[in-house]
């Protein structure tokens, strides 16, 4: 097996070993369904993440290392035989869409494991290389249950509702407790920087949060819809305390408040691309030396950040248009309360 790199190569994959209870089947047995789908390093070793498309005995699919984060992607191409396996190459772009690099690899089936081969499945030589495991804490139960290959796992069963008859997500089962997906980060303001969008308000009435670099302070706005001044607000007193950051909107004009004239004091964390925020109340004073707590509550969340250059709202080259284009029509929400 070799490498085949245009500028860099993808640092080597760990060799690991693992013992589970698998389905050893016959050669002969050991259909598409046993090779397909996701495959990582046990739980508690370093993550690499293969997930495998079989089409006849055409393969593409995904490789990662942290999935949540675009540099460690990398693509999969190649080809399934029952008995001779996966061969396949994994490809990495670098972000101008040039090739960073091709590795070549071969993955075997052995017990229930999967063993991959090749210039980024080996470490110091070492031909025996990597091998990964079906996930053991299978899909997420939702309302109605989540079935796994190969053949004969066991499904994922519906969650079960809370005491009370609880209401669920749009027919997927009980609205679940927020599960943070990593350790809140310690921010700079090149962290923040950019626009980040809110979970709630539709279409053109959603929230942007647009957070710039003035010299060396952090200002912004929140807008949504963004070409009506009464639905916007300047951002001021920003400021980073460790892993937080509290920032005040700005109400001068509008408001529930009479009259409409206060400052909405908020604070966030940030995990990956999720800004956590909570409203701290109105027209409270931050003391940076002893910042307050996060509130009770769930909050709110914002993903971000998008890049400074803009947003086109229509589509490319629309810019801030405040009507749709020809062609464009916008699409009515089911409730169009806010």
């Amino acid at each position: 097996m070799r490498n085949r790199s245009t500028s860099k190569t993808v640092p080597g994959l760990l060799l690991v070993s693992f013992a589970i209870l698998a389905l050893a089947q016959p050669a002969a047995a050991l259909d598409a369904d046993y090779w397909r789908g996701g495959w990582r390093t046990p739980l508690g070793d370093e993550p690499h993440i293969y997930h495998y498309v079989i089409r006849g005995d055409r393969v593409t699919g995904v490789y990662c290392r942290s999935c949540s984060d675009a540099s460690t992607i990398g693509f999969i191409d190649g080809t399934w035989d029952e008995e001779a396996g996966i061969d396949f190459t994994v490809t990495f772009a670098n972000p101008d869409g040039s090739i960073a690099s091709v590795d070549d690899q071969h993955a075997m089936l052995v017990e229930g494991r999967l063993i991959v081969t090749g210039a980024a499945g080996t470490r110091n030589g070492n031909a025996a290389g990597l091998t990964l495991v079906k996930d053991p804490r299978g899909a997420d139960p939702g309302g109605a249950p989540a079935y796994h290959l190969p053949p004969g796992t066991p499904p994922a069963l519906p969650a079960a509702r809370p005491a009370g008859g609880g209401g669920g997500g749009g027919g997927f089962g009980p609205t679940a407790r927020y599960w943070q997906p990593g350790p809140f980060q310690a921010l700079q303001p090149a962290d923040v920087v950019g626009t980040w969008i809110a979970s709630f308000g539709l279409g053109m009435n959603k929230q942007y949060f647009t957070f710039l670099l003035v010299g060396d302070r952090l200002r912004g706005v929140v807008c949504g819809r963004c070409d009506n001044p009464y639905t916007m607000g300047a951002m001021e007193n920003i400021i980073i305390v460790g892993d937080t950051l509290y920032f005040d909107i700005v109400h001068q004009d509008w408001g529930e408040i009479d009259p409409p004239t206060f400052d909405r004091q908020i604070m966030a964390q940030v995990v990956q691309n999720e800004m956590i925020a909570a409203i701290l109340g109105n027209d409270v004073e931050i003391d940076p030396d002893n910042p307050p707590a996060r509130p009770a509550g769930r909050g709110f969340t914002l993903v971000g950040p998008i890049a400074p250059e803009g947003i086109d709202v229509w589509g490319p080259g629309t810019g801030a248009a405040v009507e749709p284009p020809p062609g464009k029509t916008p699409i009515l929400p089911v409730n169009p309360g806010r």
